[in-house]
C-alpha cells in the first residue's frame, strides 16, 4: 500500500501536472471542483507502485491544506467520488470506471483510498492528448466556473506555436462548458466571465480578455443580437486581494 504525504514525497520542479483530458473533461462534466483538485494532489506522486486496484493512504491534513477545502468538505467529496463513473474511449473500447470504488477515513488522520490502475494511468505516464495544468494555482480558485476556465486556458495555451491562442464558443457550448442553463449571454457573461475573470487575474498567471460576438454586424437592419464570444488568452501578474 503506497502511502502519500508530503513528508514522504520526492520534491518536484514544478507545479506542473500532466492530465490525460478524458479524465479532464469528466470532471468538468460532473461540476465537482474538489474531486479535480484531489485528483491533482494525488497526481504529485510519480513513485505510487500500481497493481489493477491500488491502495493509498493519505494523511488527511496535508491534503485539505494543500487542496484550501475543510476536513467536511474531503469527506463529502471523496463520497462523491465512490459514486461516480467516469468513461473514455480508446482503439479498443468504450470504458466505464469508478473512480473510487472504495475509501475509509481512519480516526488517526489518514484516509485510506483503492484507486483502479486505469484512473492512476490517466494521471501519469500519460499518451494522447493531456493538459498541462498548475495544480498550485487550480487550488487557488475560488469557484468551479474559475478553475473551468483555468482549464480551458491551458488547453488553448497548449496549442501549437501557428495557431492563435483564442478559442470561440457560441451560448450552447458555453452552458455545457460550464455547466449551465442561461437563455441570454448577458447573464452569462455577468456570472460567469466577469466572476472568473476576476479571480485569474487576481491568482494565476493566466487569464483572458474576451469579445461579444453578434448575429449580424451593427450597420445592418434591426438591433444585433449577442450570441457568443470569443476567448483570447492573455499572460498575467496576479495581484491577489485581502479579501
Amino acid at each position: 500500500m503506497a502511502t502519500l504525504s508530503k513528508k514522504t514525497k520526492p520534491k518536484k520542479k514544478s507545479n506542473l501536472v500532466k492530465i490525460k483530458n478524458d479524465l479532464v473533461e469528466s470532471f468538468i462534466k460532473q461540476n465537482n471542483l474538489t474531486a479535480l483538485k484531489i485528483i491533482f494532489y494525488l497526481a504529485y506522486d510519480v513513485n505510487i507502485k500500481t497493481t489493477y486496484l491500488t491502495k493509498i493512504r493519505i494523511n488527511t491534513k496535508e491534503l485539505c491544506e494543500y487542496c484550501n477545502i475543510s476536513p467536511d468538505t474531503l469527506k463529502k467529496h471523496i463520497k462523491r467520488m465512490s459514486e461516480t463513473t467516469i468513461s473514455w474511449r480508446d482503439e479498443k473500447a468504450e470504458n466505464f470506471v469508478s473512480v473510487i470504488p472504495r475509501a475509509k477515513f481512519e480516526y488517526g488522520g489518514y484516509m485510506e483510498i483503492e484507486i483502479y490502475e486505469d484512473v492512476l494511468n490517466m494521471i501519469r505516464n500519460v499518451k494522447g492528448k493531456y493538459s498541462v495544468i498548475n495544480a498550485e494555482q487550480l487550488m487557488l480558485m475560488k469557484s468551479k466556473h474559475s478553475a473551468r476556465m483555468l482549464l480551458l486556458l491551458e488547453m488553448i495555451n497548449g496549442f501549437d506555436e501557428h495557431i492563435p491562442k483564442l478559442k470561440k464558443y457560441d451560448l450552447q457550448e458555453l452552458n455545457l462548458l460550464f455547466g449551465t442553463n442561461y437563455k441570454r449571454l448577458g447573464q452569462f457573461e455577468q456570472e460567469v466571465l466577469k466572476k472568473a475573470k476576476q479571480d485569474l487575474d487576481n491568482n494565476s498567471k493566466l487569464s483572458f480578455v474576451y469579445d461579444v460576438n453578434y448575429d449580424k454586424e451593427f450597420n445592418t437592419v434591426g438591433r444585433a443580437k449577442a450570441v457568443g464570444v470569443t476567448i483570447h488568452l492573455i499572460d498575467n501578474n496576479p495581484k491577489p486581494t485581502l479579501f
